[in-house]
């Protein structure tokens, strides 16, 4: 009997949570169409309805539609009375920002990563300007998310790796935070909050199955697999930025050899173009070092040593990709972050590398583009990560939601 309750009670949250899924993603809804994308009996839609308008989460709005007999009433997800914070932490730089379930942005503040001070220092500075955000937001924020770096190892919730800045791994990120706030916090790989975004607002179809790559001076890969991320067995899943395409290549710092991040990130295109620069012939020639937002810039005016530089870069990281589209053949793969920032010679490259290594059927099938979302995807993500959550349990966080 006790089973039974349990069962009764988990099947209960799961379709509160359903529903609430569905009118998130639909600006228009009615019961019937509750009804019939849900595939819940109508009584169960008119139940759970009801619930989440006692709650003060839904509400009803004018009739749809014309003409005579009873006009259907449009619920109306209160999305804007519901406020998270975000937290992207890059190796340059830590964005904290309040979003609300929508994706509308109220606040954002930013700081530079100081590496004399450690990560301590870094996490302390993040703290001072969220307490700031929180104080003056217009909502209770209900949860934090943060997107991070990888490698990252998502059953311990720590860093295993951050290129250039050590000492992450020590920092268990999310029990700093909650304590800090006492609030909820999650914390994922930045490329899997980066899915997470593009699944949300980019009108992927229920059930398509996408790759979203994240390249920056890290690469990373976040996986959708019939609308769920994939995360792996220890959640190292899409940590492709160390995985090597050159089995002879130079030492990485991972310990690997000729990792992909070696050959296909912002530091790699810096590397590669100040190689172009050099002039073997003339030993007194200048070997100047140009900033990867530098070379982007130059790339998308059309100077011939950039573009070179720029398109050997992407043509790395679309091979290293290729091995992936071919093993799980997704139906959409997405590019983000700065090395998309060069304009239409990416697509172009990307196209003509995918053309030249996916196996046939699978390359006439894919859709290849980058991210359009407005703003960070990542920092975005993190948001939609800190909601995601939420939603697979609604009752604790929505039924006694302390709204202003």
């Amino acid at each position: 009997m006790k089973i039974n309750s349990i069962n009764q009670t988990v099947q209960k949250e799961n379709n509160l949570s359903v529903v609430l899924r569905e009118l998130r993603a639909c600006n228009e809804c009615t019961r019937v169409r509750l009804a019939k994308q849900t595939r819940l009996a109508q009584a169960s839609i008119t139940k759970i309805v009801a619930q989440l308008i006692e709650w003060g989460l839904v509400e009803e709005r004018e009739s749809i539609g014309s003409g005579v007999g009873r006009k259907a009433v449009r619920l109306h997800l209160n999305s804007e009375n519901y406020h998270v914070a975000a937290v992207r932490i890059n190796r340059h730089y830590i964005i904290a920002a309040i979003y609300d379930m929508d994706g509308r942005l109220y606040d954002m503040t930013r700081c530079e990563i100081n590496f004399t001070g450690g990560p301590e220092s870094s996490l302390k500075k993040l703290i001072e300007n969220l307490r700031e955000m929180i104080s003056r937001s217009s909502h209770p924020i209900m949860s934090i998310g943060v997107a991070v770096p990888g490698p990252f190892n998502y059953n311990t919730g720590r860093i295993t790796l951050m290129s250039g800045f050590p000492g992450w791994n020590e920092i268990d990120i999310g029990a700093v935070l909650t304590d800090a706030f006492q609030l909820p916090v999650f914390v994922d790989q930045d490329a899997n909050c980066g899915a997470l975004a593009e699944m949300w607002y980019s009108n992927i179809e229920s059930g398509s199955d996408m790759l979203f790559i994240a390249a920056d001076r890290g690469i990373g890969a976040g996986l959708i697999l019939n609308s769920q991320i994939y995360r792996g067995h220890d959640g190292y899943a899409g940590e492709i930025g160390h995985a090597s395409i050159n089995f002879f290549g130079p030492r990485c710092e991972c310990g690997n050899r000729g990792c992909l991040e070696l050959y296909a990130s912002t530091i790699a295109l810096e590397n590669t173009y100040r190689d172009d620069l050099f002039d073997p012939m003339n030993p007194a020639s200048t070997i100047c070092n140009v900033s990867a937002s530098k070379i982007l810039e130059l790339v998308r005016a059309g100077d011939p040593v950039a573009c070179r530089a720029y398109s050997k870069t992407v043509t790395y990281l679309c091979f290293g990709v290729v091995g992936i589209i071919n093993a799980l053949n997704p139906r959409i793969v997405v590019f983000s972050d700065k090395m998309v920032n060069g304009g239409e010679l990416f697509l172009t490259v990307a196209r003509k590398t995918f053309q030249q290594y996916l196996m046939p059927e699978i390359y006439e099938n894919l859709c290849i583009k980058t991210c359009t979302l407005d703003g960070d995807p990542m920092l975005l993500g993190a948001s939609v990560l800190a909601f995601d959550h939420m939603l697979q349990t609604p009752s604790i966080y929505f039924q006694k939601a302390d709204r202003q």
